[in-house]
């Protein structure tokens, strides 16, 4: 018996996951590996729950990683090639509530954070206005549209503009996100501010979800103490929750390069307060040079 397979039967047995478990010797300080084997005999061993890889960038599991600098709960991409890259929490939420903080360090141009439930969305296949998530989007940096889908600090959830949020500044601003698997809903906050609360799908496990857009790029991830959040966010979900359905609809253009994809509102779906209907496709020759195009292409189909 090796010490992976006593965590699969305590996962069975006490419903822990087996990326949560760390198991200690009794009287002793090291960590067991999961590989390694357990004396035939019988030895006494504790089980720790450690939360850190629910808060923790993959690496690994990312198809994009070799543009990435992941350390723990920091990501960075000065390397960045693609128009960007989906990252990924190692362990995803799975029960309970809990509250975690985006320490946005530097926002280059516009950014995603919230909680996806198809781990596949990692990377770059998934631009952030094609994302199956439920998210704060930041919105664009350097402008001063008033558009919920394309510059202005909106709710995206189910590839729809929901709600007007506040913008994010270049540096120095935290999203909070507090995230009750039980009453299946969660609530943003933004520097301790309430700006809104979604339902969310609660059959599943959820992946906490950052965007990075450009190579200046710098996101924290941290997890406090649920007594951290705040009493808004806390009463928030047990009240009236912004209804997703609502929302201007998102659709996704192809990038006529085929680096990446491109983003566009629909015409169609309902009207949010506030947003402007933007018809400029971005792409990029390489990451400092914007190319601004105005046809779409022939492939695309409303609400693809």
């Amino acid at each position: 018996l090796c010490v992976g397979d006593l965590k699969l039967a305590l996962e069975a047995k006490l419903g822990c996951p087996v990326g949560l478990q760390r198991l200690v010797q009794m009287g002793g300080a090291s960590i067991y590996g999961d590989g390694e084997a357990l004396d035939p005999a019988g030895v006494d061993v504790v089980m720790i729950v450690d939360e850190s890889a629910m808060y923790a960038w993959d690496f690994d599991g990312n198809p994009q990683r070799s543009q990435l600098e992941i350390e723990g709960n920091v990501v960075k991409c000065p390397n960045l090639r693609t128009d960007y890259i989906n990252v990924l929490t190692k362990e995803p939420i799975r029960k309970g509530v809990h509250y975690f903080e985006f320490h946005m360090h530097v926002i280059g141009d516009e950014q995603w954070c919230g909680v996806v439930r198809d781990q596949a969305q990692a990377g770059s296949v998934h631009s952030g206005r094609d994302l199956e998530a439920w998210a704060y989007y930041v919105g664009r940096m350097h402008s001063s549209s008033s558009s919920l889908v394309d510059g202005h600090g909106a709710l995206h959830a189910e590839r729809r503009a929901v709600a007007k949020f506040e913008k994010l500044r270049v540096t120095g601003d935290v999203i909070g996100m507090l995230v009750d698997m039980d009453k299946a809903a969660l609530a943003f906050d933004l520097n301790g501010k309430l700006q809104g609360a979604c339902a969310i799908p609660n059959d599943g496990p959820l992946w906490v979800l950052t965007h990075v857009d450009t190579q200046q790029d710098h996101v924290e991830l941290r997890k406090p103490s649920l007594q951290d959040a705040p009493p808004e966010n806390l009463s928030a979900l047990a009240g009236a929750l912004l209804d997703v359905s609502k929302g201007k609809r998102l659709r996704r253009y192809f990038n006529l390069f085929g680096d990446s994809d491109s983003d566009m509102s629909s015409d169609s779906g309902s009207d949010v307060d506030q947003t402007s209907s933007e018809s400029t496709l971005r792409s990029r020759t390489t990451p400092e040079s914007p190319v601004d195009l105005t046809t779409p292409s022939p492939d695309d189909r409303p609400g693809s």
